[in-house]
């Protein structure tokens, strides 16, 4: 998923744009009949902000003098990654 600018800020002339890669690592609870439906759907409730969501952080950066702009955010899930930490009040041993 991308999500792109629509470069309401303007040119940011004299910078360079950077592309980083970062790892996160999300906690998702689901409700679910069993495992296996909650498993399918826990990577479903992960995806890219939204344009609003983007423009208040880049709003947000501005106002505490941060002269960057994001201006592209891609998500992916790795559904292998999904490992499954507790059930109900139960750690799950690992």
């Amino acid at each position: 998923m991308m999500w792109q600018s629509s470069g309401d800020r303007g040119p940011l002339i004299g910078m360079q744009e950077y592309l980083f890669e970062v790892r996160l690592v999300a906690v998702v609870r689901v409700r679910a009949q069993n495992e296996d439906l909650a498993r399918e759907v826990a990577t479903s409730a992960l995806g890219s902000p939204s344009t609003d969501e983007v423009r208040l952080a880049n709003e947000a950066d501005f106002v505490l003098g941060r002269k960057a702009t994001t201006v592209a955010v891609d998500f992916s899930v790795d559904d292998g990654s999904t490992k499954l930490i507790k059930i109900g009040d139960v750690t799950v041993e690992q």
